[in-house]
């Protein structure tokens, strides 16, 4: 590697995995309100619209997560510990991932109108994921740890909330099954949105041990 090369690497070292970061939280919130619009919208003639918009997101997070790698292994001191750096890009990821998954599967499984939980879940991964793009920036400094703590803690009430929501809906397709296969289906897909519930949870506890580290 050349010293011009070497220097653009080094430079930067200090601020851009925080961009990347920054840019993945972003990304998973707005894939987080593309969800929440799909299935608020509650048009099954659109779900393969969607699914584009959303694969679009998905891929565009999976770039960001490649150079973040990519810029992992060719840096050497890193702004905060690279255990912490590669957790959080693979469960911000993650959450991108499985909101794409569930998108998709609107369109495979061929689901006709949603039912309410699905929007009450999509509204707390909405509100979730945009705690994230504040928790994220907040490494940066991590100066305001009161501020940290609160949304750390609204993200984990957040969180016992969606599996409330899960749990009622579970209980629901249970109660007087008709079509095993639909009942399938809809397991399948509460999970995967519930999961997604719980990534951002995750990713708010990985923010709030980096800062117990750092701070």
């Amino acid at each position: 590697m050349s010293l011009n090369a070497l220097m653009r690497w080094l430079k930067p070292r200090e601020t851009v995995f925080f961009e990347l970061l920054e840019a993945a939280a972003d990304n998973a919130h707005d894939s987080a309100v593309l969800f929440d619009t799909a299935v608020r919208t509650n048009d099954p003639s659109r779900w393969a619209e969607y699914r584009r918009e959303m694969k679009a997101l998905e891929h565009k997070g999976d770039r960001i997560t490649h150079d973040l790698i990519d810029r992992l292994n060719l840096t050497f001191v890193t702004p905060i510990e690279r255990e912490d750096i590669l957790a959080l890009t693979h469960a911000i990821d993650d959450v991108a991932d499985l909101l794409d998954a569930t998108t998709e599967r609107l369109v495979l499984y061929r689901i006709g109108k949603v039912m309410p939980a699905v929007t009450e879940l999509s509204s707390i991964i909405v509100e979730g994921s945009k705690e994230l793009t504040v928790l994220i920036r907040h490494l940066r400094t991590m100066s305001d740890v009161k501020d940290i703590r609160a949304r750390i803690k609204h993200c984990h009430t957040l969180e016992n909330q969606a599996d409330s929501i899960y749990h009622t809906a579970l209980a629901q397709i249970f109660e007087n099954p008709t079509d095993p296969i639909e009942l399938i289906k809809w397991k399948e897909l509460l999970a995967q949105i519930e999961e997604a519930t719980d990534q951002i949870e995750f990713v708010a506890q990985v923010v709030g041990s980096t800062v117990m580290r750092n701070a």
